[in-house]
């Protein structure tokens, strides 16, 4: 029962067989929870409607659906919550559910600790001026960054606080980490992310792009272009240029080294990939992953072989991995073979044959030696 001056739940004694004022006001328990079972305490109002012509009109219920008892509780105590609820400022309201032991439970409704309930003046509550106040409408949800902030620089605008909180919300280390790197002020730097709509963690990846190309992050040309966004765009296609040149030098390098590795047998061919791209369309035509290979195999860190017929050498048949001691930890055609199109025995008596072969390779058995072996 509610009530203006309070509130009171009542429980049904089986013992005695009547109604009583209950010791604890909590949510209701509908079953003693006991191993190995689990029951669904959750709960619905009934007439809510009768809500609207009573003292608890103004409690906003339906915003508050994980603990509604507790709220109407705090409600009562604490009406001058329904300024929080119709501002913007509802996510101070604090819902949660302590467990003490396996068998008892208990849910905590209240707000967070930098409102003051004792007054009923917002302005009061939320410890902010006019200007404050004014400047943080539609950005409710900085609020709490705002206030540490505020702490961190007791002389700083509030307009340029606001920023900072926008910018950077409570990743404040993330601000420093900005502010020494490129040797801006965070009021002056925060000021700018705000003012072009930047995400701090684009930024953070803007900054990362400069060090690997060897920029000067306190030139202010640099960590502060007119136009981010483009300044962004060109680095990011710069790296990458950078590292596809990269990796075509180091797949040239390997593919000479890995020519000893191609082979023939009764109609059958090994050949090495003749680039990084044919790789990925290996796996696009065969439905598998060999695609997420291309790179280390660039590097040298895996070797990837494709197998095909003689007579079509380009047409993609199988593809297989082999190791550095001369093993095929791979070999899979159309869907790793899981499409109703097992492996033939054919392909397994050319692996044997193929392994052998590794092998005289790996120990150095066929030096001057052709790779190629006619059926």
């Amino acid at each position: 029962m509610f009530a203006k001056d309070g509130c009171v739940r009542y429980i049904y004694d089986t013992w005695t067989d009547r109604w009583r004022p209950a010791t604890k006001f909590r949510e209701p328990r509908f079953a003693d929870p006991a191993y190995p079972y689990s029951f669904d305490n959750s709960y619905c109002i009934l007439n809510a409607n009768a809500l609207k012509e009573s003292d608890m009109r103004y409690c906003s219920i339906h915003c508050h659906r994980l603990f509604p008892m507790q709220y109407m509780r705090f409600f009562v105590r604490h009406p001058n919550i329904e300024y929080l609820e119709k501002t913007g400022y509802d996510h101070l309201i604090v819902e949660q559910q302590y467990r003490y032991s396996y068998w008892d439970n208990a849910e905590y409704v209240g707000v967070d600790e930098h409102v003051d309930l004792k007054t009923n003046n917002l302005l009061k509550m939320l410890h902010l001026n006019r200007t404050e106040f004014k400047l943080l409408q539609g950005r409710e949800n900085a609020y709490l960054s705002y206030l540490k902030y505020r702490e961190v620089f007791p002389k700083a605008k509030p307009e340029d606080l606001i920023n900072i909180a926008y910018a950077y919300g409570s990743a404040y280390q993330s601000a420093k980490k900005h502010a020494e790197a490129t040797g801006l002020s965070i009021l002056r730097l925060t000021r700018y992310l705000s003012e072009n709509n930047i995400d701090h963690r684009l930024y953070n990846d803007y900054l990362d792009q400069c060090i690997q190309l060897g920029y000067d992050l306190y030139d202010t040309a640099i960590n502060m272009p007119r136009d981010f966004f483009v300044m962004h765009a060109r680095l990011t296609s710069l790296i990458k240029a950078e590292e596809t040149k990269e990796l075509c030098e180091a797949f040239q390098k390997h593919y000479e080294e890995r020519s000893r590795l191609e082979f023939t047998y009764r109609g059958l061919i090994v050949r090495q990939p003749k680039s990084i791209q044919e790789i990925a369309d290996e796996g696009s035509a065969l439905k598998h992953c060999v695609g997420g290979y291309a790179e280390r195999h660039a590097k040298g860190q895996v070797t990837i072989l494709f197998l095909r017929q003689v007579d079509q050498p380009d047409i993609p048949y199988y593809t297989m991995e082999i190791d550095k001691t001369g093993k095929i930890k791979q070999c899979y055609g159309y869907a790793n073979n899981r499409a109703g199109n097992p492996k033939p025995s054919k392909i397994k008596t050319f692996e044997k044959h193929y392994e052998q072969y590794l092998q005289e390779v790996i120990h150095d058995k066929r030096n001057h030696r052709s790779a190629r072996q006619s059926a």
